[in-house]
């Protein structure tokens, strides 16, 4: 299967046009504010940046900014079974990247957290803040709060309720990265019916008895047999708020330290609110198992 990857140029309208002209015609270009996002496809291999640099020098020599390619995803909604809206969150909730917002919860009262970026697949990279209060705090109470995570996670971009703060500068600085890493590996099947055992969990099937044994092995400080290596994942932020995602397939062994990064797959808003009230942690959960 072949790679779509996307290429990301900013400058100014008369460059763009240029650089646009002297593309190859296999190309395919969408308009973005400020810039282009250019699409070609490339054999079947991993990405590396034999891949981008045709364009990427293009665009250097055109005298625009070039802001580095992401691997084009599937759409979020095939396959997920998720209502993804079709409008951009900042077109949505009116919450511009690098400013915070505050998440309305069910028991009346607000979590917070700060957008860094999104892309068109309902990708939404975020900085939830332990921070939960009465009302909506003051941007610079975001800014200043504890983190619930050791680094920004990734989210589904799904109808839920966020409220922009009000504020002229952003909280968070732009353009951004955040790695995430992609365990590879399973527990043969005699290994996972053992398992199922131990934590008395028959049901890891479903997604409730899947996170019933998440839960049960994280507080046993345990993680899954098998998964001992990883490769990484890129989150990249323009300054415009456009997130790309880069894959580095070079496997690196599973070492925990302050540096390991999380898991880069996309946690529901759902699961953040549902901690903040009190309930178990999903999102910590899979961290340390997976």
């Amino acid at each position: 299967m072949a790679n779509r990857i996307e290429h990301f140029v900013y400058g100014t309208p008369a460059r763009l046009r240029r650089f646009r002209a002297a593309l190859s015609p296999e190309a395919e270009v969408r308009t973005v504010p400020g810039g282009l996002i250019v699409r070609e496809t490339l054999p079947s291999r991993p990405m590396n940046a034999s891949g981008s640099a045709s364009i990427e020098s293009l665009a250097i020599a055109s005298g625009l900014e070039y802001d580095g390619y992401g691997q084009e995803l599937p759409d979020a909604d095939a396959g997920h079974g998720l209502d993804i809206p079709s409008r951009p969150f900042t077109q949505r909730t009116g919450i511009v990247a690098g400013h915070g917002f505050a998440l309305p919860l069910p028991d009346g009262r607000f979590g917070h957290a700060i957008y860094l970026g999104g892309d068109r697949s309902g990708y939404l990279l975020v900085d939830i803040s332990v921070l939960v209060t009465d009302r909506p705090a003051r941007p610079e109470e975001v800014r200043d709060a504890q983190r619930l995570y050791r680094q920004p996670i990734l989210v589904w971009h799904t109808e839920f309720k966020a409220l922009a703060l009000p504020a002229t500068v952003p909280v968070a600085q732009l353009p951004c990265s955040v790695v995430f890493r992609c365990s590879t590996g399973w527990p043969e099947p005699h290994v996972w019916a053992q398992l199922e055992r131990r934590f008395a969990e028959d049901g890891t099937d479903t997604p409730e008895g899947w996170n019933a044994l998440l839960r049960a092995m994280a507080e046993a400080g345990e993680r899954l047999p098998g998964m001992d290596r990883f490769y990484l994942m890129q989150a990249r932020v323009g300054r415009t708020g456009v997130l790309k995602l880069a894959q580095d397939h070079t496997l690196q062994r599973s070492v925990e330290d302050e540096r390991w990064p999380m898991p880069w797959q996309p946690a529901e808003i759902a699961e953040v609110i549902n901690h903040l009230v009190g309930g178990p942690d999903m999102i910590a959960a899979r961290d340390k198992v997976t």
